[in-house]
């Protein structure tokens, strides 16, 4: 089968989305399908078309982006129909809608893949959110064949945005850490909570660096916080490790092995987002038994407790984080155990094998039902 992937972002930009398309392309290759990706060149990458893992690459010249989200893009030379799929990943940017329009008009069968939703807190903000949904969000899902939601939360939600016919619920997978590591530079010797996403406020880090530096000792419990990544709020970063002592280190942005060995020996994860879909890293975390403390946006603190695998915070709560970090800390050998063996348990059905089985058996169903119609 010949599958595009369309996502707007994608190698060497650095995100949860991008992973989710590679990680799922290299398994479809793995399964002899042939996929291609298309992107929008946001940053300029030297290459505007080449090979990676086996799935061709085309970057998209941008002439704009707006916002600096939404790059403005063209699909001159570019035709959809040379595919049996086209899987898009995003309902709003003017990239996929541009792919869907064409790809429904040349009869190609349309999956597309609704990630995440992007809370606003503001009225014009809302307003602005709720004009592009019904202008342009809910159009991309009505053009397609296929739609797929990460995870009931979503599923419902869609509902609730008039979104009617079949959802998949089939969630993002992830890559078990890699069986080689390496201590990253200026890691600690002792016990340490680990932070270790994007450096944005998306991700919530104001509000981890805010909750540490208000912690006294005895809730710290001898613990350490390590944060690792890159982003925008690097500076922040800096500047609060240049004022603590010995209790907060940045270790940069960490290669593979570098994240095996950080997974592997953090007493818990946090993780207080303001908006996610299902972040990979705590599907990883999971799996290597490290308990988390996640705040519930979008239900993920919740789907975290339900799990049995940690503990769920209030988003954008200082106080929260500060009660959810010194729970994990002073946490006893036994909760640890049992954090850490639900946590393994649960990780094992969101392996990206096991998830490309699923989009597998979603492509089918639409292309099948493609050639009878």
């Amino acid at each position: 089968m010949k599958v595009l992937l369309v996502h707007v972002w994608f190698w060497p930009h650095i995100g949860g989305g991008n992973r989710h398309v590679e990680l799922l392309g290299r398994e479809l290759v793995s399964k002899g399908h042939e996929v291609t990706v298309w992107c929008a060149d946001v940053p300029e990458h030297h290459e505007k078309s080449f090979e990676r893992f086996g799935m061709n690459v085309v970057r998209i010249p941008s002439t704009f982006v707006i916002s600096g989200v939404d790059p403005m893009v063209s699909l001159s030379g570019l035709d959809p129909g040379e595919f049996d799929i086209v899987h898009l990943h995003d309902t709003l940017p003017i990239l996929i809608r541009k792919v869907a329009k064409k790809a429904s008009r040349l009869g190609v069968p349309i999956v597309t893949t609704y990630h995440n939703d992007y809370l606003k807190s503001s009225y014009s903000g809302k307003l602005l959110k709720w004009v592009r949904w019904h202008l342009q969000g809910k159009n991309t899902l009505d053009l397609s064949d296929a739609r797929i939601a990460l995870r009931p939360y979503f599923e419902q939600l869609l509902r609730e945005k008039g979104v009617r016919g079949r959802i998949d619920v089939i969630p993002t997978g992830f890559e078990p850490p890699t069986k080689k590591e390496r201590v990253p530079d200026g890691a600690p010797q002792g016990p340490f909570l680990l932070y270790l996403s994007r450096l944005t406020k998306q991700k919530g880090l104001d509000i981890l660096l805010e909750a540490w530096s208000s912690m006294g000792d005895s809730m710290k419990s001898r613990h350490q916080l390590v944060i690792a990544g890159d982003g925008p709020l690097k500076s922040e970063v800096l500047k609060s490790t240049g004022r603590a002592t010995t209790d907060l280190s940045y270790v940069g942005l960490v290669d593979e092995e570098e994240k095996s060995w950080l997974l592997r020996n953090a007493s818990a994860l946090v993780l207080p987002s303001r908006f996610e879909g299902l972040p990979a890293i705590l599907l990883e975390a999971a799996w290597e038994g490290l308990p988390v403390a996640m705040s519930d946006v979008n239900d993920l603190g919740k789907f975290t407790e339900e799990g049995g695998f940690g503990i769920s915070m209030k988003p954008d709560d200082v106080k929260s984080c500060i009660d959810a970090m010194s729970k994990l800390a002073g946490a006893d050998d036994r909760k640890k155990g049992t954090w850490s063996r639900a946590g393994k348990a649960l990780a094992k059905d969101f392996l990206w094998p096991v998830v490309a089985d699923e989009i597998e058996l979603v492509y089918e169903r639409v292309v099948g039902l493609n050639s009878l119609g």
